[in-house]
């Protein structure tokens, strides 16, 4: 910290090892072979008070200026001592001083406000500063002249003088910054609830102080991070590029301040240059320095300060395959017992080394942490044990996953022990440790473990795709496939490609489906597995009746069937896409026989996607068989099978699926002219198409709600969505539609 505060340091004698320093009248002297260094205390004064680089915290300063705010009635707040801390680096001395010196220019501390460094977390720890040290400086900082030179009473006097300036309604503000022990604090809490103390920390240390709030800081805000690289760096930042160089940084105020500083001393440096530098895993932390600051020695100061068994589990835990682990998770990573993972993991929180992670019971460390402590773990603990700390946590992974995917489209007969009680908790458990299932199955191929690596990526490409989450399923599955490819096991080599397909269905990218599904048909054949080839039929099928149309689809169908026989097991599937064909044929009676017939073994075998799929394409062609007869009832039919469908597709947390009901719904509301029941489908529909990044579906949805306005004579915001539906389709093949608008939008003209 720096200040242009006077700051009074005079000489003295001593004897010997002893060093002698008196900082205003207190002498302190020092018998230890390392000389002490006077404490740094600094009237906080208007001067310097707006500072043109503080960026953002306007909550934060908000919270602590409320409690350093005195009661409407004159009394000061109950609570003495509020404790600012987070992360090294996360920048805590900044905001107390900013909230502190704005406190002084609004005149709330009349008494005086004085800052004082502790130094808690100096590499040396005989450079720390305990009371002692600081009573004499701060009374002078406040203005005592005559201060006793006995240090034995200078204590005394600290305390008196607070208690005079109290009954006085003079209160003080006392910042101590960067304290690690409440020792450093305890005894320089005033009595009186008149005065303030905000003490800045990395350790959890409020719950030790008698009359104290926690406020833990968090990184910026991703707008405030770019905007303190801006007035950092003294120029403006190409658009998008500055929030790349943010994210680098974790959100970090002293990376983004390093990082501005760097491209303020380099004016030929651009920011995508900077960031093309930072994108580098293990170069990143070297690339975090400037003239002598560096955000790897902010960490290094709080790591050296744990005992061997926290520095461990503090490295280990970085070997995690994702951001975001369980305590079982780090218990393996450790190879101990839970209960002392979770400890240990309660240490390293209260040492803001990690952080509670998404969930209870979850925990996470910030990105540039997790660089360090890799790199700490790389230079200190063997390949061997760290091999063998990612072996035990991608191999409870992977059994744990095997379990949860037996849920994600079937009925478990029988599951261990250890395994899941129902489908919500099997597709919870999928949610939270999806990316490290996927992470995990690259980490397992990296150790050599191909058959781990192909079972994670077996296990989880199933609910990614529910999930629409495509660009992670096509990175498991190039994982998973060239894992299965070293382990030779052309089976599941023909899963894979049967999975691929699925994605690139699923992505409506049909003619890379078509190819993946005729790679697995192909396998499987040459392999005699006639119920994977069975299998990759049904699904090419599928893809064929999108790209070409229903009479393409038919034959890999019927060969699908024929390999199956009359019950086979599976045989929902087929009949599920006979009866899409047949409905898309306009045979809707016959698609509806067949669609029954697949939704009872459906709800047998306890496929719970495969019944959402085939009860929403029933009831979309009992909707069709309606408009065709003018059936009410068969309308009201089809809307109650699309609700059914609804709640199914939710239960394997398939959104695109839910939403493509909620938009049939509303096309079959809409023909009951209730536009205010149908817009309602239609938006749950539009909101789970754009949460799923669906842009053709979602135009689809803008089509349908334009169509419903201007027929209900709305023309102008049925124009604006017919717009926004041709904006939305524009990159997508769909003619018929394109057409539609343009012919409706012209008629609007």
């Amino acid at each position: 910290m720096s200040d242009s505060g006077k700051r009074v340091t005079l000489d003295a004698q001593a004897s010997g090892q002893a060093r002698v320093y008196q900082a205003g009248r207190d002498l302190y002297v020092n018998d230890s072979s390392n000389p002490a260094v006077p404490p740094t205390v600094i009237p906080l004064s208007q001067s310097g008070l707006t500072r043109g680089d503080f960026v953002g915290r306007g909550g934060e300063i908000e919270r602590v200026l409320a409690y350093l705010q005195p009661a409407a009635d004159g009394v000061a707040n109950s609570d003495t001592v509020l404790v600012l801390s987070g992360l090294g680096g996360i920048g805590k001395t900044e905001l107390a001083t900013r909230a502190a010196r704005l406190a002084v220019d609004r005149k709330l501390f009349p008494g005086g406000a004085v800052s004082v460094d502790l130094r808690g977390y100096e590499a040396l720890s005989d450079l720390s500063v305990y009371p002692h040290q600081v009573y004499s400086p701060v009374l002078k900082a406040l203005g005592v002249d005559a201060i006793d030179p006995m240090p034995e009473n200078v204590g005394p006097q600290f305390h008196a003088e607070l208690e005079k300036r109290a009954s006085a309604k003079l209160p003080v503000l006392i910042l101590l910054d960067n304290a690690r022990d409440p020792e450093q604090v305890l005894s320089l809490i005033p009595s009186s609830h008149t005065h303030k103390v905000i003490v800045t920390s990395r350790n959890a240390i409020a719950p030790l102080l008698p009359g104290a709030v926690n406020v833990r800081l968090d990184v910026l805000s991703p707008e405030d991070a770019v905007n303190l690289v801006k007035v950092k760096a003294r120029r403006e930042l190409p658009s998008g590029g500055g929030f790349d160089l943010a994210r680098l940084c974790g959100h970090l105020p002293l990376a983004l301040s390093i990082v501005g500083a760097i491209l303020a001393s380099d004016p030929e440096l651009s920011v995508t240059e900077l960031a093309s530098e930072l994108a580098q895993e293990e170069q990143r932390l070297e690339g975090l320095e400037h003239e002598d600051v560096a955000v790897r020695a902010a960490f290094e100061r709080s790591y050296v300060r744990l005992n061997e068994f926290h520095a461990a589990a503090f490295r280990l835990l970085a070997l995690s395959p994702g951001t975001d682990l369980s305590v079982e998770a780090a218990a393996l990573l450790l190879d101990t017992q839970p209960l002392k993972a979770k400890r240990a993991l309660r240490h390293l929180l209260n040492c803001h080394l990690v952080e509670t992670g998404h969930g209870s019971g979850r925990w996470r460390m910030h990105d540039l942490v997790r660089l360090y402590a890799a790199e700490q773990a790389q230079s200190t603990d063997s390949k061997e044990s760290r091999d063998a700390a990612q072996v035990r946590v991608v191999s409870y992974l992977s059994d744990r996953a095997e379990l949860a995917a037996e849920w994600t489209n079937g009925h478990p007969k029988k599951q261990s022990s250890d395994g899941f009680a129902d489908r919500a908790a099997a597709m919870e458990w999928l949610a939270v440790e999806a990316s490290n299932l996927v992470a995990g199955a690259e980490i397992a191929a990296e150790l050599g473990k191909s058959d781990t690596s192909a079972d994670l990526s077996a296990s989880v490409v199933p609910y990614l795709i529910n999930v629409a989450d495509f660009s992670s399923s096509l990175s498991v599955l190039s994982t998973g496939i060239e894992a299965v490819k070293r382990s030779g096991d052309r089976s599941r080599l023909a899963s894979c490609y049967n999975n691929l397909g699925i994605v690139y269905t699923s992505m409506r990218k049909y003619r890379d489906a078509v190819r993946w599904f005729n790679k697995s048909v192909a396998l499987a054949r040459s392999l005699g597995d006639c119920d994977a080839e069975a299998r990759a039929l049904i699904n090419l099928s599928g893809a064929l009746r999108d790209l070409v149309g229903v009479e393409a689809s038919m034959e890999p169908l019927e060969r699908a069937m024929k390999l199956r026989g009359e019950h086979g097991e599976g045989d929902g599937f087929g009949l599920t896409n006979a009866g899409i064909s047949l409905r898309e044929s306009g045979r809707f009676q016959e698609a509806e026989k067949v669609l029954r017939q697949a939704l009872e073994i459906h709800a047998r075998n306890g496929a719970r996607k495969a019944e959402a799929s085939t009860l929403a394409q029933l009831g979309t062609a009992l909707m069709q068989r309606a408009t065709r007869d003018l059936s009410t009832a068969l309308l009201k039919e089809g809307a109650n099978y699309l609700g059914v469908a609804i709640a199914a597709y939710r239960d394997v947390r398939d959104r695109q699926g839910e939403a493509m009901c909620f938009l049939n719904l509303g096309n079959a509301i809409i023909l009951t002219s209730d536009l205010r029941a149908a817009l309602e489908a239609y938006q749950s529909a539009q909101q789970l198409f754009r949460d799923a990044g669906d842009g053709h579906g979602e135009g689809m949805v803008m089509v349908a709600i334009g169509l419903a306005l201007v027929t209900h004579g709305d023309k102008e915001r049925g124009r604006s969505a017919l717009k926004d539906a041709q904006r939305l389709l524009e990159p997508f093949h769909e003619p018929d539609r394109k057409r539609l608008i343009a012919e409706h939008l012209q008629i609007l003209e």
